[in-house]
């Protein structure tokens, strides 16, 4: 069904007053009361319904096990749901900006909700909503298109995702390394504690020949200073591992998210790139029509000219003869 017939059928309703009341309550609703863009907004949810009624879905699959219970497979909607629930709460957990941000929208919302915040920002003036034309006809053109959000929907997805993962299994990598290394260093140093200790049980023998109970108090208490300093130094080796891993983690964060937002924003440039280009070939073409336009009036004037200053020259006939320059 064109687009065409879409509204004719939608003229048609409104012009016997059979008109779907749930709709025409939620576009009152939209507009404030206002009978105007109550219509407006009527035709618009009307026209998205009629559209998406007149597309017939695919089957879904329904695949029978050796007990002959039917699997119903869930349908590609159902997919795109939660592909925008989860945008939705990742978009608020992150704080980023999206073409959803530029309709004061969530990702989750209805294609009808869509279609009326755009219908009420084009009755509006941008200028006071501190959004720009070209950003706003990029979310319009992206968004109204059920093709391009599916599109839109599933690269933003991925992008958070994306910046996101990486880094985490890196900060992992980097305190199993860490810790690895710690481990075989921590070897050596039990070893040298247990042989430290064994001089020193072997060194108390001798000791306490010669000198008695009191050399033998300061050797063990010079063994425990030099246990808990290795204690010590464990825990403070431990510590600086997870710093440095957690410092590489917010680095490598920081540097993806700004990445993505220079994406976002080159996209941007090159869509008003784009519509720039249109209005300047539009106005080309406007110009060259309105130079045509003033050289077939100048012949067909000085046409009518020549002609009525001949002597049999009159209006009719010079209207006749030049003609061929209006």
């Amino acid at each position: 069904m064109s687009d065409k017939e879409v509204y004719k059928i939608i003229a048609d309703e409104l012009k016997t007053k059979n008109i779907d009341t749930a709709l025409w309550i939620q576009a009152k609703e939209t507009a404030g009361g206002d009978p105007d863009k109550t219509e407006a907004a009527y035709i618009r949810l009307r026209f998205l319904e009629l559209i998406k009624s007149s597309i017939q879905p695919p089957q879904p699959l329904v695949p029978t096990g050796s007990a002959g219970i039917g699997v119903v497979m869930k349908s590609k909607d159902d997919g795109l749901w939660r592909i925008r629930s989860e945008l939705s709460k990742k978009l608020l957990n992150q704080g980023k900006h999206s073409l959803y941000s530029t309709l004061k929208l969530q990702p989750d919302a209805s294609d009808a909700v869509i279609a009326t915040a755009i219908g009420d920002l084009e009755s509006t003036n941008l200028a006071g909503t501190g959004i720009s034309p070209a950003e706003f006809k990029y979310a319009k053109d992206t968004l109204s298109n059920p093709s391009l959000r599916e599109q839109y929907d599933r690269k933003l997805l991925d992008s958070i995702s994306n910046s996101s993962k990486p880094h985490q299994s890196y900060a992992a990598e980097e305190i199993y390394s860490g810790y690895s290394w710690w481990e075989s260093s921590k070897m050596s140093v039990i070893i040298g504690v247990l042989s430290l200790v064994l001089v020193g049980y072997l060194g108390l023998n001798y000791l306490k020949e010669r000198n008695g109970n009191g050399l033998q108090k300061e050797a063990l208490h010079t063994i425990s200073d030099v246990t808990q300093m290795k204690t010590q130094a464990d825990i403070d080796f431990r510590a600086e591992q997870l710093r440095l891993a957690a410092e590489r983690q917010n680095q490598d964060m920081e540097f993806r998210a700004r990445t993505n937002d220079q994406n976002l924003e080159q996209q941007r440039l090159m869509q008003e790139s784009r519509m720039q280009a249109d209005e300047q070939r539009q106005k080309a073409q406007q110009d060259q029509a309105e130079n045509l336009r003033i050289m077939k009036e100048k012949q067909y004037w000085s046409c009518m000219n020549q002609q009525m200053s001949q002597r049999d020259g009159n209006s009719y006939n010079a209207g006749v003869k030049c003609a061929m320059y209006r």
